[in-house]
């Protein structure tokens, strides 16, 4: 066991800023998914962001544990926002070969969009198409979102601490994934494949859209919501289940013509490692403990952390 003393400093403050702007890039996304104008989508975002020192406030004197919880999970989220950013570059453990691959699928997936896209719309069925209605409503984003809030809430409720992380754990992930997202769409601004018949139509930062199909968002929540719930199981036969639910989503995206089959694969590995990253995170933090303790000039709060 190690005992060190901790306190809060400018990289706790970073943290936070980082995932208020992560949770605020979210709420943007769905705005703009839902065809809000984009100063309306903006405004409503600053509203949200000025309510959240408040809650941060109330939570520092102890007036309201939802507070508390709120901070606490945006800092998590800050802290997770940067794994987020340096985890695919990692040399040590190998990451960046792992990156490198997903690029390189990618693009060679980008190379036979066409072919891709051409031979699908081409097998239409009746039970195709109420399958793939069925796999599109079951990935939508804000579903997942809900979803996570109810289990955190029935969490809470039947004061079930496991479960509670895991509604933390989907939450996050789900954020994250939805968040980076919205930004690669946006900044990459590639038309849907029921807008334009080029592949390589990319019309960046327009906010269009039908311009904002790389990567596809439902399939990225999907996988990260099944990379979430895979990790909470031994089971091969649920880990299975997850993803392969997770697959059909992305299926049913490309059987639809929303996306072309580059999208997904780009959704499904961005998903991925949003799952990974909060899960891991979170691993990492149940290994750390902080405790009050009594100092010679005074009292203040000790990391204990077990190996």
């Amino acid at each position: 066991m190690v005992t060190t003393t901790r306190q809060a400093d400018i990289h706790d403050f970073i943290a936070d800023i980082i995932g208020s702007l992560a949770a605020g890039a979210a709420v943007l996304a769905y705005y703009t998914a839902r065809g809000v104008p984009l100063r309306k989508s903006i405004c409503g975002l600053t509203a949200i962001l000025l309510l959240i020192p408040t809650l941060g406030c109330a939570s520092e004197i102890g007036t309201t544990s939802i507070g508390n919880e709120i901070g606490s999970g945006l800092s998590r989220l800050g802290h997770e926002t940067v794994d987020l950013a340096r985890t695919p570059f990692q040399t040590d453990n190998g990451n960046i070969l792992v990156t490198i691959g997903v690029a390189g699928a990618v693009g060679l997936t980008y190379v036979f969009d066409r072919d891709i896209h051409d031979k699908l719309q081409t097998r239409k069925g009746n039970s195709l198409d109420k399958a793939a209605d069925a796999g599109s409503l079951a990935g939508d984003p804000f579903l997942h979102l809900g979803f996570a809030a109810l289990v955190y809430g029935g969490a809470m409720a039947a004061d079930s601490p496991k479960w509670q992380e895991v509604g933390e754990m989907m939450g996050e992930s789900l954020i994250l994934a939805d968040a980076s997202t919205f930004l690669i769409k946006e900044a990459t601004g590639r038309g849907r494949p029921d807008t334009t018949m080029s592949k390589g139509d990319f019309k960046p930062f327009r906010f269009k859209n039908n311009y904002d199909s790389f990567p596809s968002m439902h399939t990225a929540s999907s996988f990260a919501l099944a990379s979430v719930m895979a990790a909470t199981t031994e089971s091969l036969t649920l880990k299975t289940a997850y993803y392969a639910a997770a697959t059909f989503v992305g299926f049913s995206r490309l059987y639809q013509n929303k996306h072309w089959a580059s999208d997904v694969i780009m959704g499904a590995a961005l998903g991925e490692l949003c799952g990974r990253v909060v899960t891991h995170y979170h691993a990492t933090a149940q290994r750390m403990a902080i405790v009050p303790q009594a100092f010679e000039n005074g009292a203040g709060l000790a990391m204990v952390g077990t190996w």
